[in-house]
């Protein structure tokens, strides 16, 4: 996640396992053994210029792409809260993270007033963060807010430098002033963390995996600590064992997905895309269940996905699909779409060569729901609706209309 976000703390890393594997060639420290798989021990990337509050603030936004400083503090506008932001932004320009910089500035913006400002001041001239500091002068110097901050006692205390810095700054004429830096009143750019974990998955991130996933006859380099947070099958894996040569083959249910499926199902597990084509649902639809995500949003794009796209060209493929993953609804759906359309599904060649089992299924629901009374369902049903629709269906067939 680090090396996602921050090129600086990337390059940090790659870094330290440089050093590492130095050490362990050398014999100075050993790698655990884990089966077929040596595990090495946890890297150590050193940080001076961050302190932990600072640093813990900028490791929240890097997992969940926001900032909240007020966890401690409820006062989002109290010195300490501010002073706190402005060291987050000194890290967010040290490490190269300009989207965590913009919701620094947009935060200090929004919350700059005459109990902080001159903290704050004081804090950017120490820190060098010229946009800031400037932003300040400009805060401290308009006409309605001059009065009541120099008659201060923090204004008292201030340093002489920034002092007379003020006082000059209000003196000068508006045309005189310095021209405004917008760092601090720019929009907010840089990726955001489904850019960045986009970016990882496609490629950007195969030098740092440490496993690798089979599906079928290639091979997808992976990371462990991101499938392990979004699934409890890779979680529950890598804490009890490592996988022989540290290979991980890939399946669902009985069933071994396609690479465009699988590649549609990290994408999902890494930055939580939706978009694939309908053949990829097939695949997946049973996904959730068997690999333990935390949340139904997959099973249900994929439900949604399938019965929007079926079409008469497709719904063997689906009528197959499903009942290899005891989908009853989906199965349900697709017999229904075929006596709807019989003639023109009976013509392909794909029927030809289901199983006898789905022949059978195919002819009982043509006996149960002749074709010319059977209206297509605008939705899944629920095994209950089903059976009302089965109830109607017969009634309308009895009573001729």
């Amino acid at each position: 996640m680090l090396a996602a976000r921050s090129q600086y703390l990337r390059a940090k890393i790659k870094e330290a396992r440089e050093e590492l594997s130095s050490k362990i060639a050398a014999g100075e420290v050993e790698a655990t053994a884990d089966c077929s798989y040596k595990i090495p021990p946890p890297l150590t990337v050193t940080l001076p210029e961050a302190t932990p509050e600072a640093f813990q603030m900028v490791l929240n936004y890097i997992y969940t792409d926001r900032i909240d400083p007020t966890e401690k503090d409820e006062d989002p506008a109290s010195p300490a809260t501010i002073l706190l932001v402005m060291e987050v932004l000194r890290l967010a320009l040290r490490l190269n993270i300009p989207r965590l910089r913009g919701l620094c500035a947009r935060y200090l913006r929004a919350n700059l007033g005459y109990e902080n400002v001159l903290q704050a001041l004081h804090a950017a001239d120490h820190a060098n963060l010229q946009s800031i500091k400037e932003y300040c002068l400009r805060f401290v110097v308009k006409d309605y807010n001059f009065t009541p901050i120099v008659m201060s006692t923090e204004f008292e205390q201030m340093e002489q430098k920034l002092m007379v810095e003020v006082i000059r700054r209000r003196q000068q004429p508006s045309c005189k002033q310095p021209a405004v830096n917008h760092d601090c009143e720019e929009e907010i750019t840089g990726t955001t963390l489904e850019q960045d974990m986009c970016v990882f998955v496609s490629g950007g991130g195969s030098d740092l995996a440490d496993v690798k996933l089979r599906v079928g006859s290639s091979m997808r380099p992976a990371h462990r600590s991101i499938l392990a947070a979004r699934a409890a099958y890779f979680e529950a894996m890598f804490r009890s064992f490592s996988p022989q040569d540290n290979v991980v083959n890939i399946q669902i249910c009985d069933t071994i997905p396609s690479e465009e499926a699988f590649d549609s199902l990290l994408r999902y597990m890494y930055y939580g895309d939706t978009n694939m084509p309908t053949e990829d649902s097939l695949y997946l639809f049973q996904a959730p269940i068997y690999y333990g995500f935390t949340n139904n949003r997959l099973q249900v794009f994929c439900k949604h996905n399938l019965q929007s796209n079926v079409s008469p060209e497709n719904v063997v493929a689906i009528l197959q699909a499903a009942d290899r993953m005891r989908a009853a609804d989906i199965k349900e759906y697709a017999l229904k779409m075929i006596v709807h359309h019989f003639e023109l599904v009976a013509r392909q060649e794909a029927i030809r060569s289901l199983p006898q089992p789905l022949l059978a299924d195919i002819i009982s629901a043509l006996v149960e729901e002749p074709r010319q009374d059977t209206p297509l369902p605008r939705s899944l049903p629920s095994s209950s609706s089903a059976d009302q629709l089965a109830d109607e269906d017969y009634t309308r067939h009895r009573s001729g209309k």
